[in-house]
């Protein structure tokens, strides 16, 4: 029996939910750094006097960021080790979230905020690797839904904390909160979180064996006397493993769900609050709004685990796109109306928020430990591209006179072309162990 056999079928013990939960916690503070900017967005823009252009382009910046750090960061966790990835991208967005407390300019401000995303984007990619690598195979699929609720529960803070900071102590104060929570995480990770098993077996560097044994026995799981034979890879393996034959075609579409996700995603969360304050509700209930959306995200994150305990997680997440496309269209055609908005924003969280878990629930198990991370963060970074893009263009759109309303009818038509790109994916989950593509860690996938 391989070591990743005996962790499918033994029990969850405390060790791994304590290495999952450290995860979350991660999450849920990048989930904070990563929206803050959408409350702090009007006291921003009123103190530097921007346009909606302006603005859209400073929501986009972590963005930019996000897409560098899921193509160039990410990976790295393949070459050094999923850890040291994450220690190296919680770093960068301690200094970043800092720096963004002393600008004293647009400009400066979108800078800090391309580095923050650059951390983040490292850690949204590279995080449920982590998590996938730690779980059995019949619960991977719940602890990475659960994970991914850490992002929408960090916006539900960030939006508390901008309500209660930003009247008090101005916009800078909540980047400091920002920049001290994440120095806390560090330190904790820094001391709690172990090396990847898989990556342990795969890349082999000194004392594997020792660090392995380790892991394995606060596991609850027999120690090893040897660690097993693998095959070597040839150099070119990421563009093999990744753009040739079926694992091309499933990366290109996997990438593009990404990509509508996250343009509709950053959208929503980006301009919400600032396009319910133009059409006449007050500041705080812009900021309610958004923090609504969160919270929406937050409960579907959860629901979807539950879910995906007794069904397929690509049917879950069809359905989510389904229904994200619904509520963008039902929020384009009774934009104003506060119940109804509000109520309304909360189903937009919950469903795109499903979206997202489903894709980083699917992603993982479409590629094999040599690439895994790699993998994931290309199509990540695909998305990100969405997310720099939306938010730029919902300001310019704005700036020519677009209403509210048409910009949610806008993106209900590419949520439903990235359902049908899930659709397109075909198998996942078990279908795809059984195929290959998840082969297990004694054959050095």
């Amino acid at each position: 029996m391989s070591i990743r056999e005996s962790i499918d079928r033994a029990p969850l013990s405390r060790y791994q939910i304590l290495v999952i939960t450290i995860c979350l916690v991660i999450v849920l503070i990048e989930g904070y750094d990563l929206l803050l900017m959408a409350f702090s967005a009007s006291a921003v823009a009123a103190e530097w006097k921007l346009n909606a252009t302006q603005i859209g382009v400073l929501l986009s910046s972590v963005g930019i960021g996000l897409v560098f750090g899921s193509a160039l960061i990410a990976p790295l966790a393949d070459r050094i080790g999923r850890r040291r990835m994450t220690l190296l991208c919680l770093g960068i967005v301690i200094v970043s979230m800092a720096g963004s407390a002393l600008t004293t300019n647009m400009t400066e401000l979108g800078i800090t905020r391309v580095i923050t995303g650059v951390g983040v984007g490292g850690l949204v990619a590279g995080l449920p690797v982590v998590i996938s690598e730690f779980s059995p195979q019949r619960r991977r699929a719940t602890m990475v839904a659960l994970g991914t609720a850490g992002l929408p529960i960090g916006g539900v803070v960030g939006g508390f904390v901008a309500a209660i900071v930003l009247g008090t102590y101005g916009w800078r104060a909540s980047f400091v909160v920002g920049a001290v929570f994440t120095l806390i995480v560090f330190v904790v990770v820094f001391f709690a979180l172990p090396e990847s098993i898989d990556f342990l077996l795969f890349k082999r560097p000194r004392n594997a064996l020792e660090t392995v044994n380790r892991t394995l026995v606060k596991m609850k799981l027999a120690a090893i006397d040897a660690l097993p034979d693998h095959e070597p890879r040839p150099k070119n393996v990421v563009v093999t493993e990744l753009f040739s034959g079926k694992n091309g075609r499933k990366t290109a579409l996997i990438g593009f769900a990404f990509f509508v996700m996250m343009a509709a995603f950053y959208f929503a969360n980006g301009w919400t609050p600032r396009l319910l304050q133009q059409a006449g509700m007050t500041a705080q209930q812009g900021i309610g709004a958004g923090v609504l959306l969160n919270v929406g995200g937050a409960l579907a994150a959860i629901v979807f685990a539950l879910l995906a305990i007794v069904f397929r997680n690509r049917t879950l997440t069809i359905i989510a796109f389904a229904g994200a496309a619904i509520a963008f269209l039902s929020m384009g055609l009774s934009f104003g109306s506060l119940g109804w908005t509000l109520f309304l924003a909360l189903a937009v969280g919950a469903l795109i928020q499903a979206c997202a878990t489903g894709l980083f629930t699917i992603s993982p198990e479409l590629f094999p430990t040599s690439v895994r991370t790699t993998g994931v963060g290309f199509a990540v970074m695909l998305g990100r591209i969405g997310a720099i893009i939306s938010p730029i263009l919902a300001g310019v759109l704005i700036d020519g006179g677009w209403s509210a309303p048409s910009l949610y009818l806008l993106f209900a038509l590419p949520l439903v072309l990235g359902g049908l790109a899930v659709v397109a994916l075909g198998r996942s989950g078990r279908e795809a162990r059984k195929s290959g593509l998840l082969a297990p860690v004694s054959a050095g996938a």
